[in-house]
């Protein structure tokens, strides 16, 4: 239903009202859709962000739309460079993270999405080719690494790149395969298309269904109506949006219509009804309302996992196995009800609030972003492990709470922010001295030796990356976020058919093998210390940039010892010990596995190296080893 004397429909497809066509008849600019004639006789609703509308849902509050792929195709002379996709949102609306997912159709690539406003990369997957003219039928079961990839999407994504890297450089995959592409997808419109990527794809011949959210305003019911801007209509609620700012409206029980204009919605035939219905049934709908709210609880704790973790608390074998339940009220009132303004940080896997619990400690509350069942094992397997864990340098799990929509973790809160935002200066951090990368250094890879060699079962953690070490006032570093870990037999290795991780941390030999061991781990760590030595970002947000590690390796290769390290790490004339560092780190960053350190040696090195480093050298002997250094230094 539109705005009166607006016009109602597109084409054949209706524009209700918040949405509408022409000065006037939308709500405000974000709403406004443009019917554009294509052919003689076909229109088609546009959205200002050039999405073709499908389909306009006020019930659910969704937009179905039309949206091209972002397309890269390769030859002698390397990657087309007119393939980017940069897509910006207005604030009122946003990707649909539980009913789209990402989708990349390759070989030898990884896709992913970076936020265009914080430069973060915020979701991914890598595809993988063995047949040499791969045909690719898209279904939910193919996409499975081979040819194709999928992975889930994080909350609130409204601006936006998709970008693609090249994984196996040394493979001239341009020369039978030179086109790769990825896109958003609506997850019940996933199947029927084939791709032949050993063709040049046009991406103006594609369209891909997907699905956007939308709120009105960026406030709350409550606010709406404090300043009289209240859009919803007569006989009509207003529901706040529980993931965020803004709202909807939805016509009450008894009435249908649109419940964004004045008077949408009307009375059905059986109103009259439900009214004497509803004045006897007060007392028994309070009653139901109770029972109702109880099984919602259950149905929450069995699906978060709930029973799995009563029998593993219960089960002699997990007798170490000790944590918390807290309860939805505990875990509303600790975080404000999951107040934007506590939010921590977010990433894949989840969002992160600041909370404090009523005997006055502050905590740090995990919200996963899990959109499935078969993401329980996560959650699950994330609290199995801590749970079991004592060491200062590894994140303490206090408890979780399972009767809420997603699993909720609760954690020791670490105050100084995560190692990747203090090794780029983001925010007021001041920088690192080299003392502080050094001690850093080897409290992470004393962590990580606990994992593999000390704790009862071997641990491997499979997300190392900078973003997901935490420092406290004094520096002191703390692993965290174990959703990917896995607790493996000794002497055993973790075969894996879909590639979880970060892009830019990931060992080339697991792409290569499929298997996850120690050495993996070795080779994050690698990644690391190669950001604790140069200051830059594992992956670039410039696609012109190669990545860190290559950029590492040339420096080592060519022996170029001054480059490597920054500004800061250079004044404070700690030359050997840098150098004792970088050939640290390139053997963990070595292409063979086997030829890498484990983290036992590692931490070892490192903790030897803080012991030498009692006082700086003086200033006469960092200029003598400035001179000579690379008559000195040999690199493998």
């Amino acid at each position: 239903m539109a705005k009166p004397h607006c016009q109602k429909e597109c084409g054949d497809i209706i524009i209700p009202y918040p949405f509408g066509i022409g000065e006037g008849c939308y709500l405000d600019k974000a709403f406004e859709v443009l019917c554009i004639r294509i052919f003689s006789k076909v229109s088609l609703p546009v959205l200002l962000n050039d999405s073709s509308i499908l389909h306009i849902s006020l019930d659910h509050a969704v937009v179905h739309v039309e949206r091209r792929p972002s397309v890269y195709c390769y030859n002698e002379s390397g990657q087309d460079p007119k393939t980017s996709v940069s897509v910006h949102l207005n604030q009122q609306f946003s990707i649909s993270y539980t009913r789209n997912k990402f989708v990349a159709i390759g070989c030898d690539i990884f896709a992913y999405v970076l936020d265009s406003g914080s430069r973060n990369y915020t979701s991914g997957c890598a595809s993988l080719c063995d047949d040499p003219n791969p045909i690719v039928g898209l279904t939910a079961t193919s996409c499975s690494s081979v040819g194709c990839c999928q992975t889930t999407l994080p909350k609130d994504i409204t601006s936006f790149d998709i970008r693609m890297f090249r994984i196996n450089t040394f493979n001239r995959s341009w020369t039978t395969k030179p086109c790769s592409i990825a896109f958003f997808v609506d997850n019940k419109k996933f199947s029927g298309y084939t791709f032949n990527i050993s063709e040049h794809i046009y991406p103006d011949f594609f369209a891909f269904p997907t699905v956007y959210n939308w709120v009105i305003g960026k406030i709350t019911c409550h606010e709406a109506r404090k300043r009289g801007n209240l859009v919803c209509g007569m006989n009509s609620d207003c529901i706040d949006n529980a993931e965020g700012l803004g709202y909807w409206c939805h016509c009450k029980h008894g009435y249908q219509g649109n419940p964004y204009l004045p008077s949408g919605c009307e009375a059905t035939t059986s109103a009259a009804g439900a009214l004497v219905l509803i004045a006897f049934g007060s007392f028994l709908y309070l009653k139901l309302e109770r029972l109702k709210r109880n099984n919602v609880k259950r149905k929450f704790f069995k699906r978060n996992g709930g029973l799995v973790l009563q029998e593993l608390i219960t089960s002699s074998t997990a007798s170490a196995l000790k944590t918390k339940l807290f309860s939805t009220k505990e875990i509303m009132k600790a975080t404000d009800n999951f107040n934007e303004s506590r939010v921590l940080g977010k990433g894949g896997q989840g969002t992160v609030y600041k909370g404090m619990l009523p005997d006055g400690s502050i905590v740090a509350v995990k919200k996963s972003n899990i959109v499935d069942e078969d993401q329980v094992g996560r959650f699950v397997n994330e609290v199995l492990i801590l749970s079991q864990i004592n060491h200062r340098n590894i994140v303490k799990l206090l408890g979780c709470c399972l009767e809420y929509e997603v699993p909720l973790l609760v954690y020791e809160y670490v105050s100084n922010g995560t190692l990747s935002h203090h090794i780029r200066n983001e925010g007021d951090v001041p920088k690192l001295s080299w003392e502080s990368r050094l001690q850093i250094a080897g409290e992470v890879a004393g962590a990580l030796s606990y994992l593999h060699s000390c704790a009862s079962t071997a641990i491997f953690h499979r997300d190392i990356k900078s973003d997901n070490i935490l420092l406290d006032e004094n520096y002191r570093a703390v692993v965290s976020d174990f959703g990917l870990s896995r607790t493996i037999s000794l002497s055993k290795t973790h075969l894996t058919v879909v590639v979880g991780g970060t892009f830019g941390y990931l060992d080339p030999d697991y792409f290569r093998s499929g298997q996850f061991t120690e050495k993996s781990d070795v080779y994050a760590f690698g990644v690391v210390l190669a950001e604790l030595l140069t200051g830059r970002k594992a992956i670039s947000s410039s696609s012109s940039d190669e990545g860190l590690v290559i950029y590492f390796q040339a420096l080592m290769k060519r022996n170029s010892p001054i480059e490597i390290h920054d500004a800061l790490v250079a004044n404070d004339g700690q030359i050997g010990g840098i150098l004792a560092v970088a050939k640290l780190a390139q053997r963990c960053l070595h292409l063979n596995a086997k030829k890498r350190p484990i983290m036992k040696e590692v931490a070892a090195v490192l903790d030897q190296l803080r012991r030498k480093q009692c006082r700086p050298p003086s200033p006469k002997k960092v200029k003598r080893e400035l001179l000579l250094i690379k008559d000195r230094v040999q690199y493998t």
